[in-house]
């Protein structure tokens, strides 16, 4: 694995922490064979992005440090890496542990990021500012793939 891989790994965790479908779709993307149940996947992924951040504005939704939205957003990382690694031909368990780490910590950071932004503009606008990052990490991540 070299540097440049693990920035990848590291990226797409990152993005998995602040949304978790982000990286649920990266995983699907570079697994795409072109089978119809792959394009409804990612379809499906897509309306999840949505759902996602619209959920994340939601004062009822529960805390993305909570065990079960922590845990899927490790997985999100996790897999979105190993999806990259396989896609380079690369080792995966690093990658899976390079994913994992940098989801959980991004969730961190993602959280007092948003209590902190919070009291300086309106919640509503700190919450798409994550968003946009995410997805713009996401993308980012698929170019260099793709490269």
């Amino acid at each position: 694995m070299n540097i440049r891989s693990a920035v990848l790994y590291a990226a797409i965790g990152k993005a998995s922490g602040f949304r978790s479908a982000v990286g649920i779709t990266t995983f699907l993307v570079l697994r795409f064979q072109g089978t119809r149940y792959e394009r409804l996947s990612i379809g499906g992924s897509v309306v999840a992005i949505g759902g996602e951040f619209v959920m994340d504005k939601l004062p009822t939704t529960p805390s993305r440090l909570a065990p079960p939205s922590l845990t899927a957003r490790a997985a999100a990382g996790g897999a979105a890496a190993y999806a990259i690694a396989r896609a380079q031909s690369e080792p995966v368990a690093p990658a899976i542990a390079i994913g994992v780490a940098s989801a959980v910590a991004a969730s961190y950071a993602g959280h007092a990021y948003r209590g902190w932004a919070s009291k300086r503009v309106p919640a509503l606008a700190a919450a798409l500012v994550e968003d946009a990052v995410a997805l713009g990490m996401g993308a980012a991540v698929l170019g260099q793939v793709a490269e």
